[in-house]
């Protein structure tokens, strides 16, 4: 039995997927070379001072002020950029203030700490993509943020985080003029010396550098901090209550700035645990928050909650409505929920939904796409750029690639040109990569056991894809629907007997499990009694 696959993502997650905004050929340019070795030797220098942790400290108290007044035409703006200047000669921050304070002053002054920008620009892209795994470079946070403004942007929220290679990353959410949001990462190369601030610097980790920043009242810190109590509270039984409100006050702390992720993360944690009492207005009112600060995330997130009826009757305009605001300005999220929702009422906007989504995103959602659009009902051919996406993903052994590329080639949906020889090609290949994995193993298995695409039936090989499946899947082994395919298979083979005896199998599971099926297996049951094999219009 083919298996129909269920589309609408899970509807609460709080991981965050880094977004590339430059690609390498854009960043390593042969010109930026000189200005990497420039700001990486001033940067080091003050890194070496014996009072580097002292200046950090004054800077960040400086930057502070700057980011308040940092929209107006105040005349303090020009001290602050003065002092962050005298601090440290290559802050990104404040060469951007004097900068921006000279513009209308002195060209001559504005030139030169706009070449400064552009140089501490470079050294920040270089061989960077603002990714998690190859974040842009900042001394601090505050530079990182000044990055995201001098682009033109927003920073509507921050956090600090880790991966292997960089034991201090800022996640910063910027806030584009069309309101779409760009998440970017960025290596804190001043950790080390931020390390000082715990009691044994030596030896001090990540999280107890976030901690002593939290106390300073970093609220990208709080964040950071509040989070890691609350993931990491089941593991003393003993304090468990204390740390989560601990986690939570940290959280509420951080909430107080115009700072988008605490409100939202709150609002997570709290729906994820399902608490008795939950106050689901109190959860309304933190994604509002986080909506006000122009988080697209948020939408998604209190759209789903509509959805679900959590607010009294399903309240569906208003779900719709806030999913809609987030797919205008381009997440992916509510674009590809909207997909799913909207597949059966409305088919032709869902389309469009999934393959923004499909555009927007990652290999999931070119998948989901795709396997939308060549099955039945929604049947079409395919687009270059979409065959593409499948055909890449195939080279690079994602198996449900390799089915929808066979699938594509034995129905001639790229170009209206089929292909049996790639289609058994691709399926095959997608069963050798995993012959244990049931749903793709299933799916390959009912096409070549009942497929009415003669040169591509192949019944045998359906027999031993599902004996090997079944023989080491013990999941696989008590799935009705699975049970229905190897029948199937041996059916197609001519073994009545077989079929019959699995076939009965699979018709009791249903029975027990009440499944919705139960009818169809029979009638395949009463096939192969008649001594009849299936035969369906598949692929």
């Amino acid at each position: 039995m083919r298996l129909e696959i269920r589309l609408l993502a899970p509807l609460l997650a709080t991981l965050i997927y880094g977004c590339a905004s430059l690609s390498p050929s854009q960043l390593e340019l042969p010109a930026q070379i000189e200005d990497f070795e420039t700001v990486q030797q001033r940067q080091d220098e003050f890194l070496a001072l014996p009072d580097a942790l002292s200046r950090l400290k004054d800077m960040r108290t400086y930057s502070e002020e700057v980011s308040v007044l940092f929209s107006t035409e105040s005349l303090r703006l020009g001290p602050l950029g003065s002092a962050l200047i005298g601090k440290h000669d290559a802050s990104l921050i404040g060469h951007l203030v004097l900068q921006k304070f000279y513009k209308p002053l002195d060209e001559d002054a504005a030139a030169t700490h706009a070449a400064w920008v552009e140089r501490i620009k470079n050294y920040a892209t270089y061989g960077r993509s603002g990714s998690l795994a190859r974040p842009f470079r900042a001394l601090t946070l505050e530079d990182a943020h000044a990055f995201v403004l001098e682009r033109g942007d927003a920073v509507i929220g921050s956090m600090y985080g880790e991966n292997e290679d960089y034991p201090l990353v800022a996640y910063v959410l910027a806030r584009k003029t069309t309101g779409e949001i760009e998440k970017l990462y960025f290596e804190i190369r001043s950790y080390e010396r931020w390390r000082e601030l715990t009691a044994d610097p030596g030896n001090a980790q990540p999280v107890d550098v976030i901690r002593e920043l939290a106390q300073l009242q970093d609220n990208s810190a709080q964040v950071a901090y509040g989070i890691y109590l609350l993931e990491n509270a089941d593991s003393n039984p003993e304090e468990k209550d204390q740390i989560i409100a601990t986690g939570r006050n940290w959280l509420r702390n951080a909430s107080n700035t115009p700072n988008a992720l605490p409100s939202y993360f709150l609002a997570n944690y709290e729906v994820a645990r399902r608490e008795r009492g939950i106050d689901w207005d109190r959860v309304k009112s933190r994604y509002e928050r986080a909506i006000q600060l122009g988080y697209t995330d948020a939408h998604v997130s209190l759209g789903r909650l509509y959805l679900q009826g959590i607010f009294g009757a399903p309240e569906r305009r208003e779900g719709l409505e806030l999913l809609e605001l987030a797919a205008e300005k381009n997440n992916v999220d509510a674009a590809s929920t909207l997909g799913a929702l909207l597949l059966r009422q409305a088919p032709d906007d869902a389309i469009q939904y999934l393959r923004q989504a499909a555009e927007l995103g990652n290999h999931r959602h070119r998948l989901a796409y795709v396997r939308v659009v060549v099955h039945p009902p929604h049947e079409q051919q395919l687009s270059s750029t979409a065959f593409d996406w499948i055909a890449q993903l195939a080279h690079d052994k994602n198996q449900d690639a390799m089915v929808l590329l066979a699938t594509i080639h034995a129905k001639g949906l790229f170009n209206e040109k089929v292909s049996i020889r790639q289609a058994r090609r691709w399926y095959r290949r997608s069963v050798e990569i995993e012959p244990t994995d049931g749903q793709n193993v299933n799916e390959v298995a009912w096409v070549l056991a009942t497929t009415h695409l003669k040169r591509l039936r192949n019944p045998s090989l359906a027999v031993r894809y599902m004996d090997t499946l079944m023989s080491n899947n013990a999941q696989a082994r008590t799935s009705a629907a699975f049970i229905d395919t190897w029948a199937a298979a041996y059916a197609a083979t001519g073994d009545f007997r077989r079929a019959i005896e699995l076939q009965e199998e699979a018709v009791a599971i249903a029975e027990q499990t009440q499944s919705e099926d139960k009818d169809l297996l029979e009638l395949h049951l009463q096939n192969y009694r008649d001594q009849k094999a299936l035969t369906e219009k598949v692929p």
